[in-house]
């Protein structure tokens, strides 16, 4: 004759092991399923990063051709902006600038002619940059005196993905 309390917890390992074997499985499906989730996102977020990389280095190229720029600031102003196109991480980039010139009043009270120039860039398609296509936009100011730019204020830098 076989004892109540013994026969009570005859198949309990049985069950433990079995949970135990489904509770693995799923984790491990989880985990397969984040797996090839991040796989397929790399490649996007790669194209994606190497974009912003490449128009951040065609900005710069342009901040520094229009810093380069010599004459006042209110014939500065009075230009109509430019472009540039490069290649950097093998994707194109056109990085566009215009000028948001004003006035402001100096620290003698006196009105200062103040260069502000905006850059856009997106990817280079043979044709300006449509709005909905910029990856990038900086408005740069540059302070002048007598007609050569002393400092450079990056007065904003925004990236769109």
């Amino acid at each position: 004759m076989t004892r109540p309390d013994v026969d009570r917890d005859r198949g309990a390992a049985l069950i433990l092991a079995i949970a135990l074997v489904v509770m693995v499985g799923a984790i491990s499906g989880g985990l397969a399923a984040l797996v090839t989730s991040s796989l397929n996102n790399r490649s996007t977020l790669v194209l994606v990063r190497d974009r912003e990389y490449a128009a951040d280095a065609v900005v710069e190229q342009a901040i520094t051709l229009v810093r380069a720029q010599s004459g006042t600031p209110l014939a500065l102003c009075g230009t109509p902006g430019g472009f540039v196109v490069e290649t950097f991480n093998s994707i194109a980039i056109r990085a566009e600038w215009r000028n948001a010139c004003g006035v402001i009043r100096g620290s003698d009270g006196t009105v200062v002619a103040q260069r502000n120039v905006i850059f856009s860039a997106c990817p280079s398609t043979g044709s300006a940059c449509a709005e909905a296509a910029v990856v990038l936009r900086a408005q740069v100011n540059f302070e002048q005196s007598t007609g050569a730019v002393t400092r450079t204020y990056v007065q904003s830098w925004s990236f769109r993905s």
